[in-house]
């Protein structure tokens, strides 16, 4: 499992660990197989406070949309089940904001993205 340029992030205040987010990307995944590694970065530059999981698919693997699909949002889930469980931070607080806590999934190919070269 390769972490590319992993590093903590901060989600309105709540500190998500490299660790947290490879559990959540790893445990229980019946897909976790097609995942090469991963990497954590804000959103839309460094004053986004939500996180996006950029995922490196494993070399050769392609998938259809559908199957990119269900990657995501397994992925997705299992990241935000584990945040909510290990983080105390990270307590969704829909009323106020629905979208607060949100961590965006992005698949990219092997070697592409921001895990070229």
């Amino acid at each position: 499992m390769t972490h590319g340029r992993t590093f903590s992030a901060s989600s309105l205040g709540a500190i998500i660990n490299p660790q947290d987010v490879a559990h959540g990307l790893y445990e229980d995944n019946p897909l976790a197989g097609l995942i090469e590694g991963f990497c954590v970065a804000p959103a839309g530059g460094e004053l986004e406070s939500r996180p996006v999981v950029h995922v490196e698919l494993r070399p050769g693997v392609r998938l259809s949309a559908v199957e990119a699909d269900r990657l995501a949002l397994a992925c997705q889930q299992g990241v935000l089940r584990q945040l909510a469980a290990g983080c105390r931070d990270f307590l969704p607080s829909p009323a106020d904001c629905p979208s607060a806590h949100e961590v965006a999934i992005t698949l990219h190919g092997y070697g592409t993205g921001p895990f070229a070269s």
